[in-house]
């Protein structure tokens, strides 16, 4: 699996850059792409300090620096709190503010796929301001240029991504139906490789697992 999970993601990475760089169009797409300031087409806003309310089996989900892979994904566990301040609604983008030295996770981003999440500190939100942007193609664009935000980073022990770094960041916007198209041929490949991993965890999983129980046949055995 290790080897299947490289290549396709050598693959995504390599079509990444060709699709959402212009070097290579899709079939039946020829308009220009427009240059925008992220500013100019989505609203920011930050997270609250909420680390004294969370609560062990809360109704609502607080998104916190750990609470996106390094792939860009939600993890399926994170912290709960028993409030909603509407800091947060489906589809919008949220975004890590602030990394450790190395900044691998600075501006990394990700999809809120419902109405239950809630937005700690340290973390951004974006928020489209018109219906001419597909949210999946600004996840994508933004995570691939990730280098950018990294370069942004403010700080020696600990970076951080100031709210000028992330508004003036700049994106060739393509026409709806193609950021749509792109997104849907880029995300394809994630999930895949998402699935993969999955695969690959729960393989690890059994064989740690069978590994305890022979551990323990072995015990038993030679106590005997």
């Amino acid at each position: 699996l290790d080897a299947l999970i490289l290549k396709k993601e050598g693959v995504k990475k390599a079509l990444s850059f060709e699709l959402l760089s212009q070097r290579k169009r899709l079939k039946g797409f020829n308009q220009a792409w427009q240059k925008v300031r992220l500013g100019d087409i989505c609203e920011f806003g930050n997270g609250g300090a909420y680390e004294t309310l969370i609560v062990e089996n809360g109704d609502f989900k607080l998104i916190s620096l750990n609470s996106i892979d390094i792939d860009g994904n939600l993890k399926n566990t994170m912290k709960r709190v028993n409030f909603y301040d509407n800091s947060l609604k489906q589809d919008d983008i949220v975004m890590v503010l602030s990394d450790v030295a190395h900044g691998d996770f600075l501006g990394l981003c990700a999809v809120i796929p419902s109405n239950d999440y809630v937005l700690n500190q340290r973390m951004g939100r974006l928020r489209i301001r018109n219906d001419c942007i597909n949210i999946l193609f600004l996840r994508l664009y933004i995570n691939a240029n990730q280098k950018y935000f990294k370069m942004q980073g403010q700080g020696s022990s600990q970076l951080n991504l100031s709210k000028k770094a992330i508004e003036d960041f700049e994106i060739p916007l393509p026409p709806l139906n193609e950021q749509a198209a792109i997104a849907n041929i880029l995300s394809g490949l994630d999930n895949e490789i998402t699935s993969l991993k999955n695969k690959k965890r729960q393989f690890e999983n059994i064989k740690k697992a069978l590994n305890h129980d022979l551990m323990s046949t072995k015990i038993r055995v030679l106590k005997k």
